[in-house]
């Protein structure tokens, strides 16, 4: 027997901070899922180009549970009524 192998630590796995992402085993979310991948690829996997698709992705997971609920901007996006106020306040100085 190996003596390394007696006095390695045993892993114990631990859940991800957000919770889990189940797998979208009835394909509820692949078309959004390809758009994200097909522009990841046009752009040479530089994801800030792919903002929007990413963002119609994790709305489509959301809408359908396969994720929790979570505020855009806990996500790394802009908060959508932050979004309209801004899009609103440049209608107005137009």
């Amino acid at each position: 027997m190996n003596s390394n192998t007696l006095n390695q630590k045993s892993f114990i796995p631990t859940p991800p901070e957000k919770g889990s992402f189940p797998l979208d085993h009835e394909s509820i979310c692949k078309k959004y899922y390809l758009l994200y991948m097909n522009c990841l690829r046009r752009n040479n996997d530089n994801n800030s180009q792919c903002r929007q698709e990413a963002k119609e992705y994790l709305g489509c997971r959301m809408q359908n549970n396969l994720m929790e609920q979570t505020q855009w901007s806990k996500l790394g996006f802009e908060d959508e009524s932050k979004t309209n106020t801004k899009d609103n306040n440049k209608n107005k100085l137009q």
